[in-house]
């Protein structure tokens, strides 16, 4: 809620923080496997819409177009959801699922979705369509259970030192 505030207060342009979370994911995602299906276009078309607003003195909703990744069992409209399973690799949802519609009520921008264990169950992450996700903290371990792909995006803005290059 402190970066949909500082949004909305102008500290921050929707945009910039949009190119920071973007710029963070090529940096180590490569390496990290963690987020598995990425928008930045339509991520960043949504944050010129909100700052353009915000420069009419339009408000939106909480979370104020701030930027987010689901785990790959989350359905959202027009967007890849596989959940990590051979048979679903194309499946493209016509429409998005509970969550997914609660948050974008909410005004966040849905930027991609995180790596997940086949039908999110398992204890590591890993799967047949993308692979696996590693441990930001130990590259020769990988983040356990459904959201390894989100821990792993999250734990990475803490890095070891010399994991920051």
């Amino acid at each position: 809620m402190a970066l949909a505030g500082a949004i909305r207060k102008k500290q921050v342009s929707a945009t910039e923080v949009m190119e920071a979370h973007l710029a963070h994911i090529a940096k180590h995602n490569p390496v990290l496997n963690a987020i598995v299906t990425l928008d930045a276009e339509g991520a960043r078309q949504r944050a010129q819409v909100t700052d353009a607003a915000l420069a009419r003195g339009k408000t939106w909703d909480p979370l104020h177009e701030v930027p987010l990744t689901l785990k790959d069992g989350h359905s959202v409209a027009e967007m890849r959801t596989t959940a990590g399973f051979k048979p679903l690799a194309e499946y493209i949802p016509p429409k998005d699922g509970t969550i997914t519609a609660r948050l974008k009520s909410a005004s966040a921008i849905i930027l991609g979705k995180t790596n997940v264990p086949v039908l999110l169950s398992d204890v590591q992450t890993s799967n047949p369509i993308f692979g696996r996700s590693n441990n930001p903290w130990n590259l020769d371990r990988t983040p356990g259970g459904s959201s390894g792909g989100a821990a792993a995006s999250v734990t990475c803005y803490r890095l070891k030192p010399e994991m920051k290059q």
